[in-house]
């Protein structure tokens, strides 16, 4: 009786890690190029240049794209860590307001919520920093057309200053003054807004947003829109 307690109590603690350890199922698949979500049915072209990591299917974040070949400022060269590696984050979330209004939500300084609290998380060009010297400034909107669906494009530039160590060695550094530019993109179809952020380093934002609008431009609904 007593070795049927021990294996019962022991089969309870160890219950837990086995279900730690099972794989959590994905938001999605990536399949010659191309990302599937499994939940929304939304798929879009991940660009040559780029690399993805599918996140959690419970996970607002869907996609993470990495840029792979990146430009490091002079400034960098002996300390290629300091280089802001452009990232591309897909979010899908459920609002009632449409693209334009919610961008307009998520760059207002005044306005608040618990969802624009989670999406800041996620979003570096809205996070606040002590490296950066001075405010986000907006450098324009541009309308995007995908799939039907009428969409916007914001973009921004923030100034950054940095103490830089060029070895393990060396005491002190060099100040570094730079900025970075962001972007992001919002389309709405039916009840969910879809996302884009990127963010990189100023001297490379005009090629990295080239390539970013090509993923965010060929993003495609899919048969169904999902449930999340």
């Amino acid at each position: 009786m007593k070795k049927l307690v021990i294996t019962i109590l022991a089969g309870l603690m160890l219950a837990p890690m086995a279900d730690a350890r099972r794989k959590k199922p994905k938001a999605g698949a990536v399949k010659d190029g191309v990302y599937t979500d499994a939940s929304y049915g939304f798929a879009l072209s991940i660009h040559e240049n780029w690399k993805a990591r599918v996140n959690k299917k419970d996970d607002n974040v869907r996609l993470t794209i990495t840029k792979k070949n990146y430009g490091i400022p002079s400034d960098f060269v002996n300390a290629p860590d300091y280089t802001k590696i452009p990232r591309i984050v897909v979010y899908v979330d459920t609002t009632s307001l449409g693209a334009h209004a919610f961008l307009d939500s998520l760059t207002s300084e005044s306005f608040k919520s618990n969802q624009k609290k989670e999406i800041v998380k996620e979003f570096e060009i809205l996070q606040p920093s002590d490296i950066y010297d001075g405010e986000v400034v907006p450098k324009g909107r541009s309308r995007l057309e995908i799939a039907g669906e009428s969409g916007v494009m914001w973009k921004g530039q923030v100034k950054y200053r940095q103490i830089v160590s060029t070895s393990a060695s060396s005491v002190g550094g060099k100040l570094v003054r730079s900025s970075y530019g962001g972007a992001i993109g919002a389309v709405k179809h039916g009840d969910h807004i879809y996302l884009f952020h990127v963010m990189c380093e100023w001297p490379y934002v005009a090629t990295v947003l080239a390539e970013v609008e090509m993923t965010v431009r060929s993003l495609n609904w899919g048969e169904t829109s999902g449930d999340g």
